[in-house]
């Protein structure tokens, strides 16, 4: 005598069904693709808004990174438009439509052309050549940045297949830079060789970079990695929706995705000389508790930098004491020093 299988009728079950139940009329699913093709082709458009938006995107980030003002360029990551030809593009390679993909490019291409015009120009005619934190700090790409610039890739998409959600857009254009990287590299293309760091040192003097050039390099892999993360990542999750034509796109995605990952060994190059920087100041600060005399009292460790130059790492520390005191800390100073080499070597 056959008997029928066991259903699943397990305690946990029931009580989820009977939960999720109500759920299903506020569901939301995702928008009809001819919908979202409507919008990525409105998004590819190289219309004036879109050049007077990136213009003005520009302009404040320009004088933020100037001003080295943290909150004027957020606001220029918030008004720039410079995501939505990206993420077209992204659209265009997964439905494998060369009219999208080709429009998206050139939007894309001279809108970056527009911002290191307007940049050098700004810069030029201010003639500032101060690179403050904000400047570095867009200068010296990680990994950390290639995997912000994935999740905001996936994020970017996914809100602009959900109605309800796509005011996100501005909050992940914030999260990744775009137009700030790109004002970085004209502000180094203007700033050349008499870039000086806020000490008011030459930055080719104190080891950081051989002036606007390395400035420039840095700046423009962290805007390539930020490109290709937002791509390669916002193709997948249209793909994983039902957009496009998946095995179609595979080849278009898998070019982007080997740029991205050849984009892995320089940010690795910088994400370890990070790693060793932040190692060198940890022991600083241990080093703090086995030598007291030397940061506190009289005589005291007043800043310290870290930087490198070349492949060496320079430890450098600004030390203030009395003349009378001097000896003393030289002597403490030089055993702080041989303790650090030991350690990092």
């Amino acid at each position: 005598m056959n008997q029928d299988p066991p259903t699943m009728n397990s305690p946990t079950l029931s009580i989820w069904r009977r939960t999720t139940r109500d759920w299903e009329p506020f569901i939301e699913h995702p928008v009809a693709a001819s919908d979202l093709n409507a919008m990525m082709h409105q998004a590819s458009l190289p219309v004036l808004g879109f050049y007077l938006m990136l213009t003005f995107a520009a302009a404040i980030a320009t004088l933020g990174l100037l001003w080295n003002s943290a909150p004027t360029i957020i606001g220029a990551m918030i008004i720039a438009p410079l995501m939505s030809p990206i993420i077209s593009l992204s659209y265009g390679i997964v439905v494998v439509d060369w009219r999208l993909i080709t429009r998206s490019l050139v939007t894309l291409v001279t809108g970056i052309i527009l911002v290191l015009v307007l940049v050098f120009a700004t810069t030029q005619m201010l003639g500032l050549r101060i690179a403050g934190s904000e400047i570095l700090g867009r200068s010296q790409p990680t990994l950390l940045d290639l995997g912000v610039a994935i999740a905001a890739g996936g994020a970017a998409a996914f809100a602009y297949t959900r109605r309800s959600i796509m005011n996100a857009i501005a909050g992940v254009a914030i999260a990744v830079a775009l137009v700030p990287p790109l004002a970085v590299c004209g502000i180094g293309l203007a700033q050349g060789l008499y870039a000086s760091a806020d000490a008011g040192q030459s930055l080719a003097e104190v080891g950081l970079y051989s002036g606007g050039e390395g400035i420039v390099k840095g700046a423009f892999l962290l805007f390539v990695t930020n490109l290709t993360g937002i791509v390669v990542t916002a193709g997948i999750v249209f793909a994983l929706q039902g957009y496009g034509h998946l095995k179609k796109a595979a080849i278009g995605l898998a070019l982007v995705a080997v740029m991205s990952a050849a984009l892995v060994y320089p940010l690795g190059v910088l994400h370890y000389k990070l790693h060793v920087k932040s190692m060198a100041l940890s022991l600083i600060v241990a080093a703090r508790r086995q030598m007291p005399r030397l940061y506190d009292g009289n005589g005291r460790v007043d800043s310290v930098h870290v930087t490198y130059r070349g492949d060496q790492l320079y430890v450098n520390m600004d030390v203030l004491g009395d003349e009378d005191d001097i000896s003393g800390m030289q002597e403490q100073i030089d055993v702080c020093q041989q303790s650090q080499s030991r350690l990092l070597e």
